[in-house]
């Protein structure tokens, strides 16, 4: 292929291996410019990297494509075995168990009628309703003073469902008083649909709930990218750390996905790890559920899915496998979850997941550091300067997850290689990339 690169001294350097590092690869290939890539980590696949337990390539946590994701992805590997299964999401709250995705019905009669008479009234009660209503994305999107999460979600959906729901949550996974935390973390993550539009769409015929999942696992992506890069000519370099120095030195244009604090020490951009614990148990031990979520802060777990719910491919013929996800939070870096195996098990049985007396047959922790970006108070402040502190290092796009400190899907990562990339390709410098980049912080999370 012949190089388009508009200017290019050099071919373009590629940092980390991820699904943003790998998409934004194929896609500059694709255009005929020369790229290397290089990553830290002994393979490709960044969160996408598979944990192998019981002999299978289990995903780290429970992820998904949605049917409104950007349809990039699946354009880039169409040839990959995707396959369209019925969400059967459960929530548990109250020692309840609710469909999830939330029905708003299913939801009212799982919280019951007392709870729910109260939480609607703290609602309609709290001060300005309708014009709330009317403002509800627009309040979302806004890039006002950073009220804090504990009062932007009282003032969105009072003080009753703030305490039930959110603030056990955010402390579940960040380790800190909601005070401390930033009204970003509610409106990318934990930020509800306008309760209006929510009671029409219950009004309205169900649809079943779908996603979409490779038949082989997140690995089967990654293994898509990494062959088609290899036969590119591609060169990926696993194993190799690129320091400040080394980007620097680059001569070409250098897509970051890797942490931007890395690349801007001192700005007090930090994060929250995710322990992963795989776990086996007798087989026949769980229902059809594919993912039970767990706000509540007397659970250790945020998420607990099966694998064998989201391919037939993670199927055994001898037990059921749980992939159980419990959030850094306050445990530290160091916990060992698996020397609690009875903890485990009684978390499990109270949490309406397995039967009372299930065995544990094997447990496996991974934890894997720099999951959740910490949005504190105040941290655009430490964004910007982080972002500004990249000019010296020459023509520095940073890109995904990581590159930017944001908390998005796979969709969302593909989506802004892509933009990267055709920024690039129109000639326009890194400068105006990295000063636009701030749009994206506005993304919301999907689950």
């Amino acid at each position: 292929m012949a190089n388009t690169a508009p200017n290019a001294a050099g071919p373009a350097l590629i940092v980390g291996a991820g699904i943003t590092g790998l998409s934004a690869a194929w896609l500059l290939r694709r255009a005929g410019v020369e790229v290397v890539i290089r990553d830290a980590a002994p393979r490709p696949g960044g969160l996408l990297a598979p944990i192998d337990f019981q002999g299978l390539p289990c995903d780290q946590g429970s992820h998904r494509i949605h049917p409104a994701a950007h349809p990039l992805l699946q354009e880039l590997t169409a040839s990959a075995n995707w396959e369209s299964r019925t969400r059967k999401g459960v929530l548990v709250l109250g020692d309840r168990h609710m469909a999830y995705p939330l029905q708003i019905f299913d939801f009212l009669r799982g919280l019951g009628p007392k709870t729910a008479a109260h939480m609607g009234a703290n609602f309609l009660l709290r001060p300005k309703t309708r014009s709330r209503l009317r403002r509800w994305e627009q309040d979302r999107t806004g890039t006002d003073e950073d009220i804090g999460f504990e009062d932007f979600v009282v003032r969105r959906v009072g003080r009753r469902a703030y305490a039930q729901f959110y603030a056990p949550y955010v402390e579940k996974v960040w380790g800190l008083d909601p005070g401390d935390i930033s009204q970003t973390v509610a409106k990318s993550r934990v930020s509800t649909s306008n309760p209006v539009d929510a009671l029409k769409q219950a009004l309205r015929p169900s649809v079943p709930a779908t996603f979409l999942y490779p038949a082989g696992g997140m690995t089967e992506l990654i293994e898509f990218f990494e062959t088609g890069l290899l036969s590119a000519n591609v060169s990926l370099e696993f194993d190799t750390p690129v320091s400040r120095e080394d980007v620097k030195a680059w001569k070409g244009p250098v897509f970051f996905s890797g942490h931007l604090s890395d690349l801007a020490p001192g700005n007090k951009l930090s994060h929250r790890g995710l322990y992963i614990v795989h776990i086996s148990i007798p087989k026949g031990t769980v229902g059809d559920t594919d993912t039970f979520y767990l706000p509540e802060s007397k659970f250790l777990f945020g998420r607990v899915s099966q694998p064998a719910k989201f391919s037939t491919d993670f199927e055994q013929a001898h037990c059921d496998i749980l992939c159980a996800e419990i959030p850094q939070g306050r445990h530290g870096t160091d916990a060992d979850f698996c020397t609690h195996p009875d903890i485990i098990q009684k978390q499990l049985v109270d949490a309406g997941i397995i039967p009372s007396g299930t065995e544990i047959l094997e447990l496996q922790q991974h934890f894997i550091p720099r999951v959740y970006p910490l949005y504190r108070r105040g941290w655009l402040a430490n964004w910007n300067t982080a972002i500004d502190e990249l000019g010296s290092l020459g023509e520095v796009l940073p890109i995904g997850r990581q590159g930017l400190f944001l908390h998005c899907n796979i969709d969302q990562c593909v989506h802004i290689a892509d933009e990267a990339v055709r920024h690039y390709l129109r000639g326009e410098d890194a400068h105006s990339w990295r000063v636009g980049a701030k749009r994206f912080l506005g993304l919301r999370v999907r689950d």
